[in-house]
């Protein structure tokens, strides 16, 4: 069996006993090693790409009638040609231009960050992905990890992947359906690195750490230690949006002690020649 660290499915990280914003269980990640994990395409820039095809053909109707009435048959099908090759330049450039990459190399991507370990239950020290106790030489942040969710579409080959997560501010449901209003938590500009070391198990009747509010898919969700967690907001908010992307570790990739397998895809460890 599968072996997670985390909290329970009503939230353990539950502070100061407000249920709408604890947290709980721990997690899981990504498809590649670090540095080589894809970023899916967001819906802004699949709506992009919609209005580039549909802008474009546009373009090139609208100039018909005038290309008709003022040129021949060969000098028209030219401007359509070039009219149409410009109007598909513009339009590109536009999402490029707004493409939400802050600054970095790999798109952000949102969701949602609750927060376990020493301040809200559960332990760092046994993550499922066998780093072992917290800090220590093979996790290059720290105590500032993560436990994602089983469920994310990241999550294969994930443990060791480092995170870069700032605070998102935003409204969103639980795993239940409430909603809960995390507009004014985040500290300004905060930014925190976390290293993938465990995970966040959806609901399996046998896992004590089965976490079916925050981790069965209903929106991207990470479980961040608390250290990591109180870089982006006081711990008292219990759960905030977030918005987060793949970077390079400070110190460089480091596989797990754990291999991938069938009931453990998230397992990096290198194989034996």
């Amino acid at each position: 069996m599968v072996h997670y660290s985390g909290k329970g499915d009503l939230g353990q990280s539950v502070v100061m006993g407000a249920v709408a914003s604890g947290g709980g269980g721990g997690g899981g990640v990504g498809r590649r090693a670090a540095g080589g994990a894809a970023v899916a395409a967001t819906p802004r820039q699949r709506r992009h790409a919609r209005r580039f095809v549909t802008g474009a053909a546009a373009a090139a109707a609208a100039a018909g009638p005038v290309a008709a009435t003022l040129f021949p048959c060969s000098i028209r099908r030219y401007c359509l040609v070039l009219i149409a090759a410009l109007s598909a330049t513009l339009l590109l450039a536009t999402p490029a231009a707004r493409a939400d990459d802050g600054g970095g190399g790999g798109g952000w991507r949102y969701g949602r960050a609750t927060f376990y370990g020493s301040m809200g239950g559960g332990s760092i020290d046994d993550g499922s992905c066998m780093y072992g106790g917290l800090p220590n030489g093979m996790v290059s942040t720290g105590k500032d990890i993560v436990a994602l969710s089983d469920t994310a579409d990241d999550y294969a080959g994930s443990c060791g992947r480092c995170y870069e997560v700032q605070c998102n501010p935003a409204s969103f449901n639980d795993g239940y359906g409430n909603h809960i209003d995390r507009t004014s938590p985040c500290y300004n500009g905060s930014s925190v690195i976390v290293t993938v070391t465990d995970t966040c198990p959806c609901y399996y009747p046998a896992n004590q750490y089965s976490n079916r509010r925050w981790c069965c898919g209903d929106m991207y969700h990470m479980d961040l230690s608390s250290e990591a967690f109180a870089k982006l907001a006081d711990l008292g908010w219990g759960v905030i949006g977030t918005r987060w992307r793949v970077v390079g570790c400070p110190g460089g990739f480091q596989p797990s002690p754990r291999a991938a397998s069938s009931d453990f895809p998230a397992g990096t460890k290198k194989r034996q020649r």
